[in-house]
């Protein structure tokens, strides 16, 4: 059945302008039956603070609609021959600066989705300069298997367009939960109506963060931040306020519909600005997904995003580790174009392993982890039950000199049972997935 999967996605695949996937990727990396739709939905959150219109020297903020593009991927019918496909656009660097072209994607715009199943909803936030469609290789991956992604266009200032750059960063701070919150209420809100109409089940999400956007996640979901950390002094005149316990509406805000959280190098964890204490972490109880590098020297690994792991008592939880790799490991990466731009390889790529395998990767371990929270799908959540915390401690004998050339590991294999599901041997090296039940003590991160 998996192989008759494979290559139904493999046929399907080019309708929907999708690149085939690696022969090398985990089982269920490759994309589902679906081709993709896409559109933008726009909305505003009124009254939010604006740091840039304030007069802070006197302790007067602004205050004005904050408006904010979706861009949402969907399952759609096949196109017509000679469809063309989105071609995706980087925000400029100032809100009067034009986008700016940068990749061609496989998605459809505006096509016409397919309604009245109401798949699950995926909100994806991206991290701190990033944008909306950063993370689209994801995102049409998932929307390809049956779920609804709407990505946040945050529009994150940028700090040399400013005289005061510090404001950029604060700005951050106040805003992601906020915006997190107001999207997932609006897409609840309007499910019954507009051009997605009955398309995503409302009562059926899952959150999706990096980097900011995983430190928005996980106080969206419940992990007040701490008035007494350091953190909160950043942001002036008590802005941060609404997302503590101290502010008595942040425990009623949760999302009632949220089943899931993917929180990827997710930011806050690590002093000198650790964002949580212990006891608000353990008031997260969504099953959650940590992917990390453990040499992140943005986020922090051990202080850090393990650290979030040990204290997220309260829910279902896992880790997923790249060996060797620092905090790019989420980005759909550079462009050609940018190929001999060091800069932005440093800010896109990783040092050690190849973009399009992590990318793989987190497509099989995401699938696996949303089908079984969002879907009820055990077949597929049985990937994420590895044999061993340390993928290159799995074994999977052979006689002298047999192969099993591109045979996977599977998770009901009696003959692979030792190894990781999913992967090809030899080929599940430089990861580590540890997993805690709510209540009990973690596995080591290392």
């Amino acid at each position: 059945m998996r192989l008759a999967a494979l290559v139904l996605a493999l046929v399907l695949a080019p309708l929907a302008g999708r690149a085939q996937p690696l022969a090398d990727a985990p089982a269920l990396s490759a994309p589902g039956a679906y081709a993709v739709g896409v559109r933008t939905l726009t909305f505003a959150n009124p009254g939010q603070p604006d740091l840039l219109a304030s007069d802070l020297a006197n302790g007067k903020i602004a205050r004005r609609d904050r408006v904010l593009p979706v861009t949402v991927w969907y399952p759609t019918a096949k196109p017509k021959a000679g469809a063309a496909v989105v071609r995706y656009m980087q925000p400029g660097t100032t809100p009067a600066a034009p986008p700016v072209f940068y990749r061609t994607g496989g998605a459809y715009p505006d096509a016409a989705p397919v309604s009245g199943q109401h798949f699950p909803l995926v909100v994806l936030s991206h991290g701190y300069r990033n944008w909306a469609t950063s993370f689209a290789d994801l995102a049409e991956n998932l929307a390809s298997k049956g779920y609804v992604v709407a990505s946040i266009e945050h529009r994150d200032l940028e700090p040399k367009t400013l005289a005061n750059p510090q404001l950029s960063f604060a700005t951050t701070l106040i805003t992601r939960v906020a915006d997190q919150r107001f999207v997932i209420a609006e897409l609840t809100r309007t499910a019954g109506e507009g051009p997605l109409r009955d398309v995503y089940d409302p009562d059926d999400i899952a959150l999706v963060g990096y980097s900011m956007g995983g430190f928005g996640a996980l106080t969206t979901l419940g992990a007040g931040l701490d008035p007494q950390g350091p953190l909160y002094k950043l942001a002036p005149f008590d802005l941060l306020k609404p997302f503590t316990t101290l502010d008595p509406d942040f425990a009623a805000g949760l999302p009632k519909g949220v089943k899931a959280m993917v929180a990827l190098a997710p930011w806050g964890g690590a002093p000198p600005l650790r964002a949580w204490s212990a006891e608000g972490l353990a008031q997260v109880s969504v099953p959650t997904l940590l992917v990390v590098g453990d040499q992140d020297d943005v986020s922090g690994y051990d202080p850090g995003v393990a650290w979030l792991y040990a204290n997220l008592a309260g829910a279902d939880r896992r880790m997923l580790v790249y060996e060797n790799a620092r905090h790019n490991i989420a980005l759909d990466g550079v462009t050609p174009a940018q190929a001999g731009d060091f800069k932005e390889i440093e800010r896109h790529e990783e040092p050690v392993w190849r973009r399009d395998r992590i990318l793989a990767i987190n497509r099989h371990f995401i699938t696996a982890f949303l089908d079984q929270n969002l879907k009820g799908d055990g077949a597929h959540g049985a990937y994420l039950a590895v044999p061993t915390p340390r993928a290159a401690d799995g074994t999977w004998s052979l006689a002298p000199g047999a192969s099993v050339g591109d045979r996977l590991a599977g998770p009901d294999d009696a003959n692979t049972a030792d190894y990781w599901p999913g992967f090809q041997r030899r080929w599940a090296l430089g990861l580590r997935l540890l997993h805690a039940a709510p209540g009990s003590p973690p596995d080591a991160p290392r």
